[in-house]
């Protein structure tokens, strides 16, 4: 039997900055981890 497990990337919550003008995340050289949450799947 196989099992397929769907896991997210997201940016390290310790180094992300918000752009104030747009509001939006700055992706820029910040490192990508597991979903913390998909860590216990």
């Amino acid at each position: 039997m196989n099992i397929v497990v769907c896991i997210k990337q997201v940016p390290d919550t310790t180094d992300v900055k918000i752009n104030p003008e747009t509001n939006t995340l700055i992706r820029e050289g910040v490192a990508s981890i597991i979903n913390p949450f998909d860590v216990y799947a």
